[in-house]
């Protein structure tokens, strides 16, 4: 089911990729350059949520993975990760050049009188949302990541490190408790006072389940612990994936 909604989104962005990519070789043609800048960088975008439908759907996602003495960090799959990383900067070109060409009548591309109003805001929006994303992001190595240590875990998916003792921890599961909806690819950490933490792993590895499998190991095995301080909790995850 989740593999079917993967493809159907990709055919979707590659379609509107392509159709994109046309305006951007028509405007070319006209000289129009920063008007087909801007449909290169909606091009960006859209291809960049399609490649990685090349990892995730035939399960081929594979973490990156660092231990040092003290812990292992798991980051997301670089095919994964980049692409995302990429299209989000083509939203951000193509957006700054919105603000910029429209208000000065220089954006060559037909925009419906409805839209007159509604893309600048919506560029203004994705310009203020984007721009702290990819810099939080080239700062910190990755857009999120994983790490493990004998006495705990810090997991970092947004702006702020969340994280807790092994002690505090009193379940790991894949379903938040008492939830109807839940989130595909979960790992729900549950800790002692029902705090809920929640880390999306669907590009570490397939369907987030072995490093699931993993993270609950060391919660459940605090002798195995300092499998975390050299090479031995990857070979144990990349056992999992075999």
């Amino acid at each position: 089911m989740k593999s079917s909604v993967v493809i159907i989104a990709a055919v979707v962005f590659g379609a509107f990729g392509v159709f994109t990519a046309i305006v951007a070789c028509v405007q070319l043609m006209r000289q129009e350059v920063p008007s087909a800048i801007v449909a290169m960088g909606a091009t960006v975008f859209c291809l960049g949520f399609v490649v990685p439908a090349f990892k995730t759907v035939p399960g081929r996602v594979m973490p990156r993975v660092q231990s040092d003495g003290r812990g292992t960090t798991f980051r997301p799959d670089r095919g994964i990760e980049i692409p995302i990383q990429v299209a989000m900067a083509g939203a951000l070109v193509s957006s700054v050049l919105i603000l910029v060409l429209l208000p000065l009548g220089r954006l060559a591309i037909p925009v419906p009188p409805n839209m007159r109003y509604a893309l600048p805001f919506t560029s203004a929006f994705l310009v203020a949302g984007i721009a702290p994303m990819l810099w939080r992001n080239i700062r910190r190595g990755s857009m999120s990541y994983l790490r493990l240590t004998a006495h705990g875990f810090e997991m970092v998916q947004g702006w702020r490190p969340q994280g807790a003792d092994w002690a505090f921890v009193k379940d790991v599961a894949s379903e938040v408790p008492n939830q109807k909806a839940q989130t595909p690819s979960t790992i729900v950490f549950v800790l002692s006072d029902d705090t809920v933490l929640r880390f999306t792993a669907s590009a570490y590895t397939p369907d987030g389940t072995a490093l699931r499998d993993l993270v609950h190991y060391y919660w459940q095995h605090p002798e195995s612990r300092d499998e975390l301080t050299d090479d031995r909790a990857h070979a144990r995850l990349l056992a999992a994936l075999r």
